[in-house]
């Protein structure tokens, strides 16, 4: 079931809270700026629903600065090094917003601080809006749908759809910090992710076309381990980003829908698996989110995003999977954040 739950005005524009609820007393909260994940319930092993979800106490606090929590992102997703791209032979210059990069879309580009259009079709809530040629520095008009869905069997799953009339770059992701032990950190969670290798990073959090191998290094979740064991590790890297904020180049076997992590808290015994269709994952453990006044004070690694994505800076490093969108063709892909208690 899919109802509008609440609702406010901000700017003189009208914004919506859709509630999704499926047949286990399961629910998730949808804000239509941002098209933002703002709650989900789910139930521990005891049977004790929780919101699993780190973000800001109101609807309306969204508007206020907060590090993307929950939104939809695009037109790119993590950073363009120098705010640049060249396609078809075509230099574009985009807007600067984390100093001299882009990062998740820019400024006016940002789909975070949108309002998106909310229809309910059968048991989705799909949201859509249209970002003009040029916005952002990007080219092409693109049209771009997402699409969320609580199924019975507890799984989020989110449907992205974008077209553009020009030649152009998508890479669209989301945003969600998650806490399945709603306690003050996530460094007992136990995490597991199926991939051998990240893009390394500058000083700038930007990578340039290499890989590292990372079996049996303190970036590795292969096998299982918790946040907590390498989070203050003196591995380069990790003591440059106070904890984890990589993309990870996921083992694939085809092109489908495929497990790529999976999260579990033992004390409350939650479990998140994550399903993308995508070929890379960011890692981010709230490194510095610490301070911040949303439903609670929160302090550093307070949740884990795991942004399903195209590799950051594609379109600046050929040896990196493509993010262009060609003209007329549909940019598709999935992820289902699915939970379960054990």
């Amino acid at each position: 079931m899919i109802q509008k739950s609440y609702s406010f005005t901000k700017n003189g524009n009208v914004n919506d809270v859709y509630t999704l609820k499926n047949a286990n007393g399961c629910e998730v909260d949808i804000l239509t700026y941002g098209a933002r994940v703002i709650r989900i319930s789910v139930p521990d092993k005891n049977g004790n629903f929780d919101d699993v979800v780190v973000g800001c106490a109101r609807p309306e606090d969204y508007y206020e600065e907060n590090p993307y929590f929950g939104a939809t992102i695009g037109r790119y997703g993590n950073r363009i090094e120098n705010a640049q791209f060249t396609l078809n032979g075509a230099t574009y210059h985009l807007e600067a917003n984390e100093g001299k990069n882009t990062l998740h879309g820019g400024v006016s580009g940002d789909f975070s601080r949108k309002i998106w259009s909310a229809e309910i079709i059968g048991d989705r809530l799909s949201l859509s809006l249209l970002s003009p040629d040029g916005e952002g520095g990007f080219p092409g008009n693109m049209q771009v749908r997402v699409a969320f869905c609580l199924t019975d069997n507890n799984e989020l799953i989110i449907e992205y759809k974008a077209t553009s009339d020009k030649d152009t770059l998508c890479n669209l992701t989301n945003h969600t910090y998650f806490n399945l032990g709603c306690r003050d950190t996530i460094l007992d969670h136990e995490l597991t992710i199926n991939a051998k290798k990240i893009t390394p990073v500058d000083d700038e959090l930007l990578p340039h076309g290499e890989f590292l191998d990372i079996e049996g290094t303190p970036y590795s979740f292969l096998p299982t381990k918790t946040l907590g064991q390498d989070m203050f590790s003196d591995a380069k890297l990790i003591k440059q980003c106070n904890g984890f904020d990589f993309n990870y180049c996921l083992d694939r076997v085809g092109k489908g829908v495929e497990r790529c992590a999976c999260v579990y808290d033992p004390l409350s015994g939650r479990r998140m698996d994550c399903y993308t269709t995508l070929p890379g994952l960011q890692l981010y453990t709230a490194c510095a989110t610490g301070g911040f006044q949303g439903k609670k004070a929160y302090v550093n690694h307070c949740a884990l995003c795991l942004e399903t994505q195209g590799y950051p800076n594609s379109p600046n490093c050929p040896e990196y999977p493509s993010t262009t969108l060609k003209a007329g063709e549909t940019y598709h892909e999935i992820t289902v954040y699915r939970f379960s208690v054990k």
